[in-house]
């Protein structure tokens, strides 16, 4: 039974620290590279202002970006593509959560 114990302490501890370790990885991207984002989202005509944005996914050629609507209407995920130096909108992914509409999912590793 002390087996047991410790190692559900192990998976708790270590599911903490994977959880921990990717909103630390997402900030980090956010600090670095979310003013390269902070109006590109008006490409998309379907999201209205935004409050904040957090970088999910950074590389050379491609950014997945977590925007929230102003007052917490929503949240969305767009993907942007680098082209000749400049990044463009290249797609919606999804609404990840909307209080006017039926979206209600999560994104890892916010949540909401």
């Amino acid at each position: 039974m002390k087996k047991f114990k410790y190692i559900l302490i192990f998976l708790v501890v270590s599911i903490l620290l994977f959880w921990v370790g990717s909103i630390l990885k997402c900030e980090i991207l956010t600090y670095l590279h979310g003013t390269e984002f902070a109006s590109l989202y008006k490409a998309n005509t379907m999201i209205g202002e935004i409050e904040y944005l957090k970088v999910l996914d950074y590389s050379d050629t491609s950014a997945r970006i977590y925007y929230v609507s102003v007052k917490g209407y929503g949240g969305d995920i767009l993907v942007f593509v680098k082209k000749s130096g400049h990044w463009t909108y290249d797609k919606w992914e999804r609404t990840v959560w909307s209080k006017t509409g039926s979206a209600d999912g999560f994104v890892w590793p916010y949540i909401r």
